[in-house]
Parts: structure tokens; sequence; C-alpha cells
């Protein structure tokens, strides 16, 4: 390859799938289009987060038309844009019409929307400029490469240097809507099956949170995930005992005495 070029190429759909026919949870659903806050879709890459993020998107345009819409893309997959919106969503790519992420946000507020979409928080300035973004009164949607909804507080603030670390925690606690995590698993009928675990911060979270370190907010809210029985792991599990996922599909899941059983 140092002598030739090559060419990684990904097919993107044109259409934008239904938000309301996704399957999606409906408590998942009323909580993802809030007024404003910071609200995360995780997941590894192939996940479909620009699926389901661009179908958000979408379903806010139908709904929403008077709701101002920008996004911040590396690179834009979907388009959302169509003749008869009112107020067509400002789709920018970084590389091309921004140079960062953060730079895209300090423009965006700029911009007043009211659902900023960030295709990435990677990196401090960038999760700075979300949270600030939370706080003065926008819906900032991002994503971040995460396993779990717990795991994706301290990936985030991991981003921020340690003396503004708990600040920052409870900057965040006082904006965070939800974060989901999605994985694409293969089904035996030749298709393929989004499944999630999310997390709402509702009041009741939030007032459980406030009594806690931050250092612990990851554990305890995996903790009610395992303990409602909502992992991606144990829908695997259900798809499997209905024969629904292939066994060479669900190990990557589940542990050998589990496909045994």
């Amino acid at each position: 390859e140092d002598r030739a070029l090559s060419v990684t190429m990904r097919v993107i759909p044109h259409a934008i799938p239904d938000f309301l026919n996704m399957g999606i949870e409906p408590d998942l659903a009323a909580a993802m289009l809030p007024d404003s806050g910071l609200g995360f879709i995780c997941g590894q890459t192939g996940s479909g987060k620009s699926t389901l993020q661009a179908a958000l998107y979408r379903y806010c345009q139908n709904t929403q038309p008077d709701r101002k819409i920008v996004t911040y893309e590396d690179p834009v997959e979907y388009i959302l844009g169509r003749t008869e919106d009112l107020l067509p969503p400002h789709q920018a790519q970084l590389g091309r019409d921004v140079a960062s992420f953060a730079e895209g946000l300090r423009s965006a507020v700029r911009r007043n929307p009211e659902l900023i979409g960030i295709g990435e928080i990677r990196d401090t300035e960038t999760a700075e400029a979300a949270v600030q973004a939370g706080e003065t009164g926008h819906l900032c949607l991002g994503t971040m490469h995460t396993k779990s909804p717990g795991d994706t507080i301290p990936r985030l603030l991991g981003l921020f240097p340690s003396q503004i670390r708990d600040a920052m925690a409870w900057a965040l606690l006082g904006i965070m809507r939800f974060i989901v995590n999605q994985v694409l698993i293969p089904t035996t009928d030749g298709k393929r099956r989004a499944l999630r675990e999310y997390i709402i911060f509702d009041d009741a979270l939030c007032h459980q949170l406030q009594d806690l370190p931050h250092e612990r907010w990851g554990v305890h809210i995996n903790g009610i995930i395992f303990h409602e029985k909502r992992r991606i792991v144990d829908q695997v599990r259900e798809l499997y005992l209905r024969g629904e996922v292939a066994r060479n599909e669900a190990s990557r899941f589940l542990t050998a005495r589990e496909l045994a059983a």
C-alpha cells in the first residue's frame, strides 16, 4: 500500500428509516427530543448510531418543523434537507466546513438552533462546548464509542482535567437527558436487529446520583440496568433461546455455559 492507492467504501442507504418503526422502547423514544440538555447515542463502529441519529432528526423535522437543526458530522452520511422543509437543517462536514467539532459547536450557538447534532465527542474542547450548549438552553445530541450507559459518563468526565472534573460532573447532572447504547446483531431470518440498553435521567435517578460521588455514577447506572434485566446481553439471551439468533452470533455476548443451558 505504500506504492499504491487504496480505497475503503461504505454504502449509506438513501432512505432514512421511520423513527417510530425502529422498535425503539416507548419511554426512550419519548425522552429523546427534550427542549434542552444533553443526550448520547453510543456504540461501537457499525452499530447504527448514524442511522438512529438521522431518524431522530427526521422525526423532529416531521413533528416540530419550526425547530432549527444544525449538525456537525465526520462525514455527512444522510442528507436531511427536503424541498418541503420550512426550515431545512444545516449540515456541516468536519474538514470541509469546520475545522473541528468544538469549533462547530461554538459557531452553532451563534446560529441560535434548538437542536445541535455532534458526530462524536472525543476531546476536551468538544465536551466542554457540548456542556455549555446544554446549559444555555439548546438540545445537544452527541455520540461516543462506549459499551454501556454507565461507561459513558466516566469516559466523558475523563476528557476534562482533574481539577475541574467535579464541577463538570455536577453541571452534567443538571443537563443529562438520556444515554442509549446500541448494537446490531444478525438474526436467523437474514436481517439485523438493533438492541439497545439505555438510561433516562429523570428526577428520581438524578436525586440518587446527587447522593453519590461522581466516580460511582457509572456503576450505579449499570446496576439499575442489570437489576431490571435490560442489558444487551439479556436481550441476546432471550433471542437465542427463541432461536432468532444463531449460536455463533450469540457467542459474542454469552458465555459457553449460557449457550449450553
